[in-house]
């Protein structure tokens, strides 16, 4: 994947413009948000430095560690991160496990560039905070956030699993590792029960659907499952891999299809070129030529893109029509989901 060096050092140069050093501590400005920059956005920007440094040999491990030190200050004593989008003007940000679940990787890897404890001490928060999140009517379930408990959100139980998985990694703790199993082995058990290939966005506590079948969210599945294959027992991964090999053929046939009613219930994710997560997860399986080929030309597409509009080329579509709330979404926001993709794809292991 040769343009992830050209990638990192595009983005990288748009982070530069945006990091704010105020009385030497250090933080990310999302100008379109008016505030400094999310949690999880802020440990992905904090990761693309570590990545840079990595590919580059050029300083940038001193600006990732000093960015998830504002992480760690902003976290949540719950050790949640709050989520500033779309959200009222005087309320507080909104908690919700996919900003967990996005930076468990970040926080992971600026560790392991850096030795910040800063990233191990955020990452375990998360995870412990999960852990309070298990669901009472399946112990496989995690709640989405503290006030969606109503459903089974599958792609959310493996954003769990995914975070837990990292911390794990960075502490050995076995509880950690029971979840994952027991987490893993629950979605395992969903895969196909409606329809051939496919998981629902949301399942009904009695089995049923309750929001079906979705590339984007497929996707958010395979993608953060696969660095957990080597934790997970060898009957749970065996399992899993045909389960991910499935998954990604019918996300293949789909993407050739295009998004209609039956492969994309949620309407807000038919944009597809502008999901990551579908690069992401059809990087994860290499061996399958369609895939590689996609992932590739994706790549290609953005850097292309970067160089026609710049870092316009990320400017969201969808337009904030509420004054009373922050945007739905912002430039920077994007640009840094897509540096999170980057770096689980240039940081993280190829999976045997």
């Amino acid at each position: 994947m040769e343009q992830i060096p050209s990638l990192a050092g595009k983005l990288k140069l748009y982070m530069d413009r945006l990091l704010v050093d105020d009385s030497g501590q250090s933080y990310v400005l999302d100008d379109e948000l008016g505030d400094r920059a999310s949690c999880c956005t802020t440990a992905q920007t904090a990761c693309l430095y570590a990545l840079d440094a990595k590919l580059s040999g050029e300083a940038g491990s001193d600006t990732a560690a000093r960015l998830i030190d504002d992480v760690l200050r902003r976290q949540l004593p719950s050790g949640a991160f709050g989520q500033p989008y779309y959200v009222k003007k005087g309320e507080a940000g909104t908690v919700d496990i996919a900003e967990i679940g996005a930076s468990a990787n970040s926080l992971y890897h600026v560790y392991k560039a850096t030795g910040n404890e800063s990233a191990k001490t955020s990452l375990i928060r998360s995870a412990d905070y999960l852990l309070t999140l298990v669901a009472e009517e399946n112990p496989g379930a995690v709640y989405k956030n503290p006030n969606a408990r109503m459903h089974d959100v599958l792609n959310g139980d493996i954003y769990a699993a995914h975070t837990l998985g990292r911390a794990y990694e960075l502490s050995g703790n076995p509880v950690y590792l029971r979840q994952i199993e027991r987490t893993v082995a629950h979605v395992a058990d969903r895969f196909g029960r409606h329809s051939p290939g496919w998981w629902p966005y949301t399942e009904n506590w009695d089995g049923t659907v309750g929001m079906g079948n979705s590339v984007a969210y497929q996707v958010t599945i395979i993608a953060f499952a696969s660095p957990l294959l080597p934790l997970l027992s060898e009957p749970l991964r065996t399992r899993w891999k045909t389960i991910e090999e499935e998954a990604v053929k019918t996300v293949l046939q789909a993407l050739n299809d295009g998004p209609n009613d039956s492969n994309e219930a949620p309407w807000w994710c038919r944009d597809w070129p502008n999901v990551p997560e579908i690069t992401l997860a059809l990087s994860r399986v290499p061996h399958l030529g369609e895939a590689r080929s996609h992932v590739t030309r994706r790549l290609q597409e953005v850097e292309e893109g970067l160089s026609r509009d710049g870092i316009a080329y990320f400017r969201p579509k969808v337009k904030n029509e509420d004054p009373e709330r922050s945007p739905v979404t912002t430039t920077f926001r994007k640009a840094a989901t897509f540096a999170g993709l980057l770096c689980a794809i240039g940081l993280d292991h190829p999976q045997a």
